[in-house]
């Protein structure tokens, strides 16, 4: 019988040695959840549509410093296919393929005299380099002095390059939620505008139509026409020139 009852008492003991250990794991675990840092981000850009048609955008932030981080974007965008000639007689139609991408990254130094929070909440400034490129196949169609429609496929390509700084700030909202508004974002910008028609139009210029194409494309871009005025297109249907560019985006996040 007291073997039996010393039997009972080793194996309660053991239980309440055991229970005692998960207890004590559990706590360390739930405890270690509450006070991770979460140093990534993942985003949604909110606003690229407002320049660019059938976009998807996206970010990665990673907390890299006390008041450090390095922002990665990219993600798949097309230029708009509304645009009209300056051009007698001729017209665009039918676009037939359209695509194009983005991709860039920023180095973001969060004020710690202006927040009272680490990073990645508050105010920010970064210097940034983001690139574009977007292609497009159109149909073009000229009517010459007898009535006659010729066509041809105009394909067009576009690309930016831009270096700049930007101000900034990000909202938290519960710990995991998060806004980046980017509210400043100058930058120096390098633009390469090239369109060439599949063969030539009896009584067009093909030169003066890519640079009726180009300013139609660059119209787009709020003063873009305005500040390139004075650049040429080269004989292969080719506008590049450095001129002043601006970023601006607001984009919705997770934290993890």
């Amino acid at each position: 019988m007291k073997h039996i009852y010393n039997k009972k008492r080793r194996e309660n003991n053991v239980v309440i040695f055991f229970s005692l250990i998960i207890s004590i794991f559990s706590t360390h675990s739930s405890f270690a959840q509450e006070t991770k840092e979460l140093k990534n981000t993942f985003k949604i850009n909110l606003t690229a549509g407002i320049l660019y048609k059938n976009v998807l955008q996206f970010g990665y932030e990673r907390v890299i410093g006390k008041n450090q981080s390095l922002n990665i974007v990219g993600g798949y965008n097309e230029f708009p296919s509304d645009i009209s000639l300056d051009l007698s007689n001729t017209q665009l139609s039918g676009t037939h393929k359209k695509s194009g991408y983005m991709f860039g990254a920023d180095y973001r130094f969060y004020l710690s005299k202006e927040n009272k929070y680490s990073a990645p909440h508050g105010v920010y400034l970064a210097p940034f380099v983001t690139f574009y490129q977007f292609s497009s196949d159109r149909q073009l169609t000229y009517t010459d002095s007898m009535g006659v429609d010729y066509t041809s496929k105009l394909t067009t390509n576009i690309n930016f390059l831009n270096i700049g700084g930007q101000l900034g700030y990000q909202f938290v909202f519960g710990k995991r939620w998060v806004v980046d508004a980017v509210v400043f974002g100058p930058a120096y910008t390098h633009y390469k505008f090239k369109a060439k028609l599949d063969g030539e139009i009896p009584g067009l210029d093909e030169n003066e139509t890519a640079k009726a194409v180009i300013d139609a494309l660059k119209a787009k871009f709020p003063l873009l026409d305005q500040l390139s005025s004075d650049h040429e297109v080269n004989s292969s249907g080719v506008e590049t020139f450095w001129s002043v560019g601006f970023r601006y985006n607001i984009s919705i996040g997770f934290r993890f």
